[in-house]
């Protein structure tokens, strides 16, 4: 992967209609988070409070899930194929007019805030946004990798940054020590513009690192946002709610007292959903400009809530389930993207809560503890022997049911990105193989391994003939294997 701004810088300056407009990067305001766990998550929250503001709204996520222009959206949905192969020939043609070379990644950035500027530039009197089919009033643009030199970087004055948790990720584009991860995301803090941090799992080697990048480019103390986090609402305490009581997710409140509806699943959205908050807040206290009183009276506290219940982020920590259950597998499964020794912590942790939530539920289990039935892929070049340790080190506990498997598959091939590969499935079984053999003395406490190579299918009826009763069903390693899955769900 080739980092760096020359080229997409050059690239967006070129690509203003008439010397009348700005470059699409200056022509919108933008909220900018980097991160390595989190950032979607704030971005899709972000997002749906704004749109539930009223305001039309630009978000920019990589890598995408289907086709590569689900990494666009306004309002929350992916532009049309005809739209994005517009926009996307206006970026080609004028990256080969100028003999750039830019790269998969700079091509699709541009793209999007083309579109978000200026969408199909038109004439005539029923034009909406000013005469842009795309002009957005704001737009959430996530890094793609990094921060420092990612391609989205070109901003140079957006509303807020924001950085997620940091963690360790692309060890060999960003350094091999958190510090020097922690740096390279750091590297979208810039003067004058406020930052929002959320709570970090790496503890002070992290903070020190943002906070020195913060105050080398003279940020005050006001102009930095530590945030922390929220905390869950025992059911005693929760507001009367029956729409929510319904739906998936729980009721959590800010340190202030302010009460808010999490949709999504995981402890680490209190985190998310908090920084998201955060970075809203820092907007509505924006003075000055014609901004003001957008920003302070459509972004009120009832549309940051329902905002925040309405979010949806699919593939993290998402529930498959009737009617929408596979029924090879028998029931419904868990799916996540977690591809990174934090996103397993957060997952394990995650797993081993629904279990125990199952047993308190009915402590008498005839059949033991429930087993779970693991199917992974993974991507070259991650650390899968640390995801292992932290996902399958715990020592056996599932009683009469016995050991828990894994379904080792290859994701297919990303569109438009060449340079993501999957692990081969027998090498990633050998591999937890050997790391069964270290960490399990027992034989009886080891994995059930299979390897299916890119067969999904076969892999799901294998574990659906291994279920038993109320097992869990876990598909992750790879947000590119969920995408996978989404195609098996699609209707034909």
């Amino acid at each position: 992967m080739d980092l760096g701004l020359e080229r997409v810088t050059s690239l967006l300056e070129a690509l203003a209609p008439n010397s009348s407009l700005s470059p699409p990067h200056h022509s919108f305001p933008i909220i900018h988070v980097a991160g390595t766990n989190g950032k979607g998550s704030i971005c899709a929250y972000l997002s749906s409070i704004f749109q539930t503001a009223g305001l039309r709204v630009g978000r920019y996520n990589s890598p995408h899930l289907i086709t590569p222009r689900d990494t666009i959206q306004i309002n929350n949905q992916p532009i049309s194929e005809d739209d994005y192969q517009y926009a996307t020939e206006v970026v080609k043609q004028k990256d080969a007019e100028l003999g750039l070379k830019a790269t998969s990644f700079e091509l699709l950035t541009a793209t999007a805030f083309y579109w978000f500027a200026y969408g199909r530039i038109q004439t005539g009197q029923n034009n909406p946004h000013h005469g842009h089919q795309g002009m957005v009033d704001i737009a959430v643009i996530e890094v793609g990798v990094g921060g420092r030199l990612d391609a989205t970087n070109v901003i140079s004055s957006p509303k807020v940054c924001v950085i997620a948790s940091i963690g360790m990720d692309h060890g060999a584009l960003l350094g091999n020590t958190i510090e020097q991860v922690a740096f390279e995301k750091a590297g979208i803090i810039k003067p004058k513009v406020p930052v929002v941090i959320a709570p970090q799992a790496e503890g002070e080697k992290v903070y020190q690192v943002l906070l020195e990048k913060a105050i080398s480019v003279d940020l005050e103390s006001d102009q930095i946002v530590m945030v922390k986090a929220a905390h869950w609402i025992n059911e005693a305490q929760e507001p009367p709610s029956p729409t929510a009581k319904t739906a998936v997710g729980h009721w959590a409140t800010l340190e202030d007292g302010f009460k808010f509806w999490i949709p999504l699943l995981g402890d680490f959205q209190l985190e998310n959903a908090a920084t998201a908050i955060a970075a809203i807040r820092v907007l509505q206290k924006s003075g000055g400009e014609s901004n003001d009183s957008l920003w302070r009276l459509k972004i009120t506290d009832d549309a940051i809530r329902q905002g925040i219940k309405d979010t949806v982020w699919p593939g993290r920590l998402q529930w498959i389930e009737q009617p929408d259950a596979l029924q090879e597998v028998n029931g419904r499964m868990l799916i996540d993207g977690a591809h990174n020794p934090p996103a397993a912590i957060a997952l394990r942790t995650f797993v081993e809560g629904h279990i125990a939530s199952l047993q308190s539920l009915s402590p008498a289990m005839p059949n033991g503890r429930p087993r779970v039935h693991w199917i992974m892929a993974f991507t070259k070049g991650k650390d899968i022997e640390e995801m292992f340790d932290i996902l399958f080190s715990a020592p056996s506990k599932q009683g009469s049911r016995g050991p828990d498997t894994f379904s080792a598959v290859e994701f297919s091939p990303p569109e438009g990105m060449p340079w993501v590969s999957p692990i081969d499935s027998q090498e990633v079984c050998d591999r937890l193989t050997r790391q069964q053999e270290r960490v399990h003395v027992q034989e009886s406490d080891r994995l059930v391994i299979q390897g299916f190579g890119m067969d999904l299918d076969a892999a799901l009826k294998w574990v659906g003939t291994e279920r038993n009763g109320d097992d869990v069903v876990v598909l992750c390693g790879s947000l590119y294997l969920v995408a996978d899955l989404f195609r098996l769900l699609a209707p034909q």
